[in-house]
Order: C-alpha cells, then sequence, then structure tokens
C-alpha cells in the first residue's frame, strides 16, 4: 500500500523554471504580465513539455536556452533553471562555422528562459 502513495507522490512531484519570453513569443505571457515568469512543470519534464504548457505549437521554430546555454527540444529541464525562447530572425547569413538551427522537427532546435511570478503548467 505505500508503495502506491509513494509512487503517486513521485508522480505528482513538480519543478519551477524562470521563463523569458523574446519579441513576437511575448503574446504567450498571462495577460497583464511582463518580464521572467515562473513556471511549474513537472519533475523530468524537457523544453518541448515547457513549450507545449505555454501553448508553443510543436512545429514552430523556437530558440532556447537553458541556464545560458543553447538547448534543444529534448533538453531536461532542472528546478530553478533559467529558460530564454525567443524567435529566430529573418534574413543574414551565418558566419562561416556558426550554427543554425530550424524547427519542425523538434530535434536539436535550441531553447532558453528566466522568469517570476509562479504558474503552473502541470
Amino acid at each position: 500500500m505505500s508503495q502506491l502513495r509513494d509512487s503517486a507522490r513521485a508522480d505528482s512531484r513538480t519543478i519551477t523554471v524562470t521563463v523569458t519570453l523574446f519579441a513576437d513569443l511575448r503574446r504567450f505571457l498571462p495577460r497583464g504580465a511582463d518580464g521572467p515568469q515562473r513556471y511549474t512543470v513537472h519533475e523530468g519534464a524537457i523544453v518541448a513539455d515547457l513549450l507545449v504548457a505555454l501553448g508553443i505549437e510543436s512545429g514552430a521554430e523556437v530558440t532556447a536556452a537553458v541556464d545560458g546555454e543553447l538547448a534543444g527540444r529534448d533538453t531536461p529541464l532542472r528546478d530553478g533553471a533559467d529558460v530564454m525562447l525567443l524567435s529566430p530572425m529573418e534574413g543574414g547569413a551565418a558566419a562561416a562555422g556558426e550554427p543554425t538551427v530550424s524547427g519542425g522537427s523538434g530535434q536539436g532546435t535550441p531553447w532558453t528562459g528566466t522568469a517570476t511570478g509562479t504558474r503552473s503548467c502541470t
């Protein structure tokens, strides 16, 4: 019986991440909110889970960073992580040897974030 309760408790564990949305992604901020926002997601969540919780389409091109490092949609989130999300800019060209990122497949798309004011996304 205690295993069942322990299992249920483990399933309900959450983490809090701070998310900063830039440029046109700011439309996903809660009404009246400004600046970084704190979101609660399930323990073991990845960047893709956070995007879904924010209402960002799975095929949307988004650049992400977690704790200051470029991140893919499959990057795990940790409690207290800073996530920054922005849409890629149009125009220009990458310098020689500079990486480029495209969305759609959900593979390798970078993400990042920071936030204040806790919101639940579970």
